[in-house]
């Protein structure tokens, strides 16, 4: 379970405490109830605005960060995913948005290790979901981990051009999102970071695909229907 280091902390930090544990368990009570994947990650992403929107409504909040579109530096960090949010983005490619391909494959072989992550020249760690104005193509659907993503202050300080992530950065508190991050993470068959969940799930889709097409012009050479799911063995 690869929880996102920042939720993860919260989590450590604020287990004990029965009103924020809370989060986490009632995340994944809701979350076992559903089976679309799509379902589960877009209540997830519902239930994390719905908290951060307490956080970031403070007027003050909103006159310090600096976070809009076209500040594009964590856009260049390692996001981690769950397996239902990496369907989700799949599914908007499916219906159109356009990704470099050859990109991702390039980020996916750094795996879960942020060492070899960061170690990607910085103009070639950028999200593939991010077009040429610096705006995210998918931002209705974008990752839990993003939408919590913001800080106090200059921008520069989210900059890793010249700095893999060491420097200190102002993060704004979101430990509410957080814990129900953590939930939606513990429930996940499988977690990771966004390219390489996003390549599995493309690879799984695209050999089912195949299978399917195969079958179906077997079917028009034998003059058979291919058998359904439901009668194979």
């Amino acid at each position: 379970m690869n929880v996102p280091a920042i939720a993860k902390s919260t989590f450590e930090l604020l287990r004990n405490q029965p009103e924020f544990l809370k989060i986490t368990e009632t995340m994944i009570t809701h979350l076992n109830k559903i089976k679309s994947s799509l379902e589960r990650a877009r209540f997830v992403h519902n239930v994390v605005d719905e908290y951060n929107q307490k956080v970031f409504s403070h007027p003050i909040l909103k006159e310090l960060m600096p976070c809009k579109a076209g500040c594009t530096g964590c856009c260049h960090t390692q996001v981690s995913v769950t397996e239902d949010e990496a369907e989700l983005l799949a599914h908007n490619i499916a219906n159109g948005v356009e990704i470099n391909y050859k990109l991702l494959e390039h980020q996916a072989l750094a795996g879960n290790d942020s060492a070899a992550f960061f170690a990607i020249p910085y103009k070639e760690r950028k999200c593939v979901f991010l077009d040429e104005k610096g705006a995210c193509k998918v931002y209705k659907d974008r990752p839990s981990v993003c939408r919590t993503n913001a800080v106090v202050g200059d921008a520069a300080q989210c900059d890793t051009s010249t700095n893999a992530g060491g420097g200190a950065i102002r993060l704004v508190k979101t430990q509410e999102a957080d814990m129900a991050i953590v939930g939606s993470f513990a429930l996940a068959k499988e977690s990771g970071t966004l390219p390489l969940m996003l390549s599995k799930v493309l690879k799984a889709k695209n050999a089912k695909e195949n299978t399917s097409t195969v079958k179906s012009i077997l079917g028009r050479i034998t003059g058979k229907k291919p058998i359904s799911k439901d009668h194979e063995l």
